[in-house]
């Protein structure tokens, strides 16, 4: 049984856990993952004409870490930037799942709800692999490309290597599928050189597999109840898989 603490729409019944905490749910995810991995400070000093950056996340969930880098970008000064983002989901929402938990976040844009679910809604969740949609925004555009499957088989599948990661899912105890070392070294093998990954979890083996993978690792202070998390810049890059 799960605890009684977690509204029904909010569970993941696969791990017996919440996808997130609504109350912080935007902002947690934009100091995570965001600044963790000080992407609007690395596209600022890019030439307006090469403000391209490609990401990867592990767990895309109900949309809610997409949608906060949008309307994170959109706040900002800059325009003509090109993202490319790649995520993966063993387990997709249905499109009016995604609404009804992105509708109780507060801060988040119901036109970039919107957005998202306009194309989210018109992808056959039942194939597995890539499926792929664009979003034109205020600071340019974003390529979103949806792995429905396993992250590693997601991660080797990539053509060439991400600029940054939002190491996202449920926890270690979870859903230690997420977190095994095969899948962190298979991500630092898919890391551009200099590129970062940034995560809520602190776990010991998560940080030890981080820094094997090629990472320096360093724990860095939380956002509401999540006391510490991690930033992650590659040092070592062992090679393309």
């Amino acid at each position: 049984m799960h605890s009684p603490e977690i509204p029904e729409y909010l569970l993941n019944k696969h791990y017996n856990d919440r996808y997130f905490d609504v109350i912080d749910a935007f902002e947690e995810a934009k100091y995570i993952f965001i600044q963790g991995n000080n992407l609007i400070p690395r596209l600022s000093v890019m030439d307006s004409d090469q403000r391209v950056i490609s990401i990867g996340e592990t767990g895309f969930g109900a949309g809610r870490t997409l949608a906060a880098l949008i309307d994170e970008l959109n706040k900002s000064d800059l325009l003509d930037v090109k993202v490319n983002y790649n995520s993966v989901e063993l387990h997709p929402l249905e499109a009016r799942q995604m609404r009804e938990i992105l509708n109780q976040v507060k801060g988040c844009s119901p036109q970039i709800v919107n957005a998202i679910l306009e194309h989210y809604s018109k992808i056959d969740i039942t194939k597995s692999g890539w499926h792929s949609f664009s979003l034109l925004e205020r600071f340019g555009s974003i390529d979103v490309n949806l792995w429905i499957g396993e992250a590693l088989e997601m991660v080797q599948s990539l053509k060439y290597p991400l600029d940054a990661w939002f190491l996202d899912g449920h926890g270690p105890k979870q859903n230690p599928q997420m977190w095994r070392t095969e899948l962190l070294s298979a991500i630092g093998r898919k890391t551009a050189s200099g590129g970062t990954a940034a995560t809520f979890t602190v776990a010991g083996q998560v940080r030890r597999d981080l820094t094997d993978a090629g990472f320096l690792v360093t724990r860095c202070s939380g956002i509401g109840a999540k006391k510490t998390v991690l930033q992650a810049k590659l040092i070592k890059n062992p090679g393309i898989i």
